[in-house]
């Protein structure tokens, strides 16, 4: 029979203390191989993201270049700047961001669904371009023009386009790239797009799940071990707030700033972030395309009022001049010779305030015949090299070699580098006008000290 002490044998406190020692060893280093197999799988996550991001945007890119296209050839057929032409072959011969969105595609998924859609859309893009190159050809033939891009040149005009008179040209080119086949054909590259976006998620889906399964096995065993030792429960706690609040919380205040989503913490949060920004982009892109109309003038291409009031408020007033424009005796020239002439007459004030302004700085038609113009950064003292543009464009338009009747302008200016608020600039610039006005019209004035008090009279 045993006695008391020998019954008291067995495990001692220190064997147990260490065997405890053992164990939390074991648990340490398990939950460090866990964790650092769970960040990789996060980080495997993350470059997936990123690549469908990446991939995305290309495809997105190939659609911008195709609608970039459409726009120069458009506007080059409706106002006949030269510019516009020479714009499209920059892009379609020099950036040839289709073909490096192409060869993106090739580089990452040269064996995929979402290539072959992305290829797809190319040849349409490529086919549209033989209509664009005709109405070009039709173009430059109506306007006499013979500096012919090699890919227009070698353009030949049917039989019957041939005879047409110079204005029947037009009419028709300008048909070609406005009409319902025109945009049928856009379409389709625009469904090529989503097709291919399509795929891409579709490709990348089984990659993504095969990942966010073992980094939700390893959060589970993490959460085991967090159970059993304190120190784990006090990193899963961190990891939670780390990996999951705190991008919450910035997911929220982007969204207030409408911002896209920075691509942090979870993986799954990372996943939506990178669908909502991927959403975001094409949200964007699509309002830019539908911008444009809304924020300009129909007849002469410069913004128009809307666009006026938006760019206002986005200037750095401090570092602008703001210049109104106003045709002298614009009613007598609807009255005298029609409001056709009218029309052609507000069309050149448009173009020859283009050509000789920046590209940098902004011209809107905010009235019948008047224009406003933001010139930004101008040089420490401006009222030299104003006046000697207003002089330069007033020459212009008094030239009758297009067979339209002569026409100047009154400007007044606003220039106010210790800051002002747009609508105090507009009415200094206005009270400025109303003073070249009466005193005979055809020039300039900016708005002074010796200009305080004054207003222009209610109509």
């Amino acid at each position: 029979m045993q006695t008391p002490a020998e019954a008291r044998k067995g495990l001692s406190l220190k064997t147990v203390s260490i065997l405890m020692m053992a164990v939390s060893l074991v648990i340490t280093v398990v939950l460090l191989i866990t964790g650092i197999q769970t960040f990789r799988s996060f980080g495997n996550m993350e470059k997936s993201t990123e690549d469908y991001i990446s991939l995305a945007e290309a495809a997105n890119e190939l659609m911008a270049a195709s609608d970039y296209l459409t726009e120069e050839v458009q506007c080059y057929t409706v106002m006949g700047d030269r510019t516009h032409l020479d714009r499209y072959f920059e892009e379609a011969d020099v950036t040839r961001r289709r073909e490096h969105a192409l060869v993106t595609m090739q580089e990452a998924l040269p064996h995929s669904s979402a290539l072959e859609e992305l290829k797809r859309g190319m040849m349409e893009s490529v086919s549209l371009m033989d209509r664009e190159f005709y109405a070009m050809r039709l173009m430059l033939e109506a306007r006499g023009d013979t500096d012919m891009p090699e890919a227009v040149k070698n353009v030949e005009l049917r039989e019957g386009d041939s005879a047409l008179s110079a204005e029947e040209k037009i009419a028709k080119a300008r048909s070609m790239v406005h009409d319902e086949a025109y945009y049928t054909k856009k379409s389709r590259i625009r469904v090529n797009m989503d097709r291919c976006i399509e795929a891409l998620k579709n490709d990348t889906h089984g990659t993504q799940q095969e990942m966010e399964d073992k980094a939700r096995r390893d959060l589970i065993w993490m959460v085991i071990l967090v159970f059993t030792q304190s120190a784990a429960m006090i990193t899963m706690i961190w990891m939670t707030t780390h990996l999951g609040v705190n991008p919450v919380l910035q997911a929220v205040e982007h969204i207030k700033k409408d911002q896209k989503l920075p691509i942090v913490g979870a993986s799954e949060f990372r996943y939506l972030a990178g669908t909502y920004n991927v959403m975001y982009n094409a949200y964007k892109k699509s309002v830019a395309n539908l911008s444009f109309k809304a924020s300009h003038d129909e007849l002469t291409g410069v913004y128009n009022r809307a666009g006026y009031d938006l760019i206002k408020t986005s200037l750095d007033m401090n570092s602008t001049a703001l210049m109104i424009f106003d045709a002298d005796q614009f009613k007598h020239i609807n009255d005298q010779y029609g409001h056709e002439a009218g029309d052609k007459t507000l069309k050149k004030i448009a173009a020859v305030l283009k050509r000789n302004f920046r590209s940098d700085d902004y011209i809107c038609r905010i009235g019948g015949d008047e224009f406003v113009v933001f010139m930004v950064h101008p040089t420490d003292h401006p009222e030299r090299l104003i006046t000697k543009k207003v002089r330069r464009i007033n020459q212009e338009l008094s030239e009758e070699q297009d067979e339209l009747p002569r026409v100047t302008l009154s400007v007044g200016v606003s220039y106010q580098p210790e800051g002002a608020d747009p609508e105090e600039m507009f009415r200094q610039a206005d009270v400025a006008l109303y003073y070249v006005k009466e005193h005979g019209r055809d020039g300039c004035c900016f708005y002074s000290d010796a200009l305080k008090g004054k207003t222009k009279p209610q109509a």
